[in-house]
C-alpha cells in the first residue's frame, strides 16, 4: 500500500472544497447545456451512466435523488465488474468522509438530549490530559475543522508513528494513540481557520463517548440505525453482509476496504443508496419536532467569510443555498448535496476512485432546479 497516495483518501479533505466545486461548475453547466431540451431525469441519468461506464476501469454506480414529489434511485454496473450489472438497493458502498455527517448528527442529538454542548471545551472531557489549546478548543471547533489540530492524512505524517503498517496505515488509530498524539501536538497555529482534520473528528467522538457514558458504536446504533431507521448503514460491517459490498477499485485494480480503527466515525461508514435517501429526507422534510435540530446542523457555524454547518459544507449556486459533503477512500467515491429550501437532494456513490461524480452532481442539480 506504500504506493497509494494517502492524500487522496478523502475527496472532501478540506472545507475549502467549495472553491474546487466552483471551478467545476462551468464544465458541468456546459455539459448540461449540451443535452437535448426537454429530456427527463431518467434520460439525463442514463447519459451520465454512459459517460461513466465508457471508461473500462469503472465498475458500479448508484444514484439517489429526492424531489418534493418523488424519490428516484438508479443503479448501474457491478460490485466486482461493470459487466455483471449486479448493483442494487442492497448494495453497500463506502462513503468515506460523508460519514462525518452522521457523526455531526449524533453530536446534535446528544446536545438535544442535554448530554453535551457543541460549545463545551474539549478539556471538559479530557480533565487528565494536558494539551495545547486546552483553554479554547471546543467541540464545535472539532466538528467544523477549526481546531488547528493536525490532519494525519498523508504518508509523511504516519510513517514515524510506532506500529505503522503500510498495508493498514490507519489501523493503529486507537483512542489511546489519538490522545497521546493530542498531548504531543505542539502548535495549533491555524486555530480558528479551516484546516481539515480527520484526527480532530476522532478526538471529538471520544469526547462524545465520555459525555454520553457509552460507546460511539452504541450511540450510532441508537441514533442512526434505530431512530433514523437506517438498518443498512454500518459503522462496522457485519461479516454476513460482505457479499453485498461494492468492492473498491482504483484504476481498475481492486483496493482494500478502509480500516480507520477508532477514527472510523470520520470516514468508515458503509451504506446503501436507499438509506442515504432516507438520511436526506430527515434534513429535507423534517418533522416539526426535528426542525430545531436540522436548522442547528445546517446553519453556518462560523463568523468569517467561509460558511460551514455542523459537518456540512455550505455554498450558494443560482441563489440557492446548498449543503454538501464529498467522500473518498482507497477506491470508492461519493457526493451528497441537498437544497433545503427547494427540498431537493442527491447522493451519488461509486466503487471507483473518481472525480467525475462532482460534475455529474451539478448536472443533476441544475436539471432539477431548472425544472422546478
Amino acid at each position: 500500500m506504500n504506493d497509494f497516495l494517502l492524500e487522496d483518501l478523502y475527496a472532501y479533505r478540506s472545507m475549502k472544497m467549495k472553491y474546487l466545486l466552483v471551478t467545476l461548475l462551468l464544465p458541468a453547466f456546459l455539459w448540461l447545456e449540451a443535452q437535448p431540451q426537454g429530456q427527463d431525469l431518467s434520460k439525463l441519468i442514463d447519459s451520465l451512466k454512459t459517460v461513466y461506464l465508457a471508461d473500462s476501469t469503472h465498475h458500479g454506480l448508484g444514484f439517489g435523488i429526492k424531489t418534493p414529489d418523488q424519490d428516484y434511485t438508479y443503479y448501474f454496473g457491478g460490485k466486482y465488474s461493470a459487466r455483471e450489472e449486479d448493483t442494487g438497493a442492497s448494495t453497500l458502498f463506502e462513503i468515506g468522509s460523508i460519514s462525518k455527517l452522521f457523526t455531526a448528527h449524533i453530536l446534535a442529538k446528544l446536545e438535544e438530549d442535554n448530554q453535551i454542548s457543541r460549545f463545551d471545551l474539549l478539556a471538559k472531557y479530557l480533565k487528565k490530559r494536558s494539551f495545547v489549546g486546552s483553554e479554547k478548543i471546543t467541540l464545535a471547533n472539532l466538528a467544523t475543522h477549526t481546531s488547528g489540530l493536525p490532519a494525519f492524512d498523508n504518508t509523511a505524517s504516519l510513517t514515524e508513528l510506532e506500529g505503522y503498517d503500510e498495508n493498514d496505515p490507519y489501523g493503529l488509530f486507537t483512542y489511546d494513540l489519538m490522545l497521546d498524539l493530542l498531548e504531543e501536538t505542539d502548535s495549533i497555529s491555524s486555530y480558528g481557520k479551516v484546516k481539515y482534520s480527520n484526527f480532530g473528528i476522532g478526538v471529538l467522538t471520544y469526547a462524545m463517548e465520555l459525555a454520553a457514558g457509552e460507546s460511539f458504536d452504541n450511540l450510532f446504533a441508537r441514533y442512526i440505525k434505530e431512530q433514523m431507521g437506517l438498518p443498512n448503514t454500518h459503522l462496522i460491517l457485519p461479516e454476513r453482509f460482505i457479499t453485498n459490498m461494492a468492492i473498491p477499485h482504483r484504476n481498475g485494480e481492486v483496493m482494500p476496504l478502509i480500516n480507520l480503527a477508532d477514527m472510523r466515525p470520520a470516514g468508515g461508514i458503509k451504506t446503501t443508496v436507499p438509506d442515504m435517501v432516507k438520511f436526506m429526507d430527515y434534513y429535507l422534510n423534517p418533522a416539526d419536532e426535528d426542525l430545531p435540530l436540522v436548522e442547528s446542523v445546517l446553519t453556518n457555524q462560523l463568523n468569517g467569510e467561509e460558511q460551514i454547518g455542523l459537518g456540512w459544507g455550505i455554498f450558494k449556486r443560482n441563489n440557492v443555498i446548498l449543503n454538501f459533503h464529498t467522500g473518498g477512500t482507497y477506491g470508492s467515491s461519493g457526493i451528497l448535496i441537498i437544497a433545503p429550501q427547494l427540498r431537493t437532494g442527491l447522493i451519488i456513490l461509486a466503487n471507483d476512485q473518481t472525480d467525475q461524480l462532482i460534475q455529474f452532481a451539478f448536472s443533476i442539480i441544475d436539471f432539477l432546479h431548472s425544472s422546478s
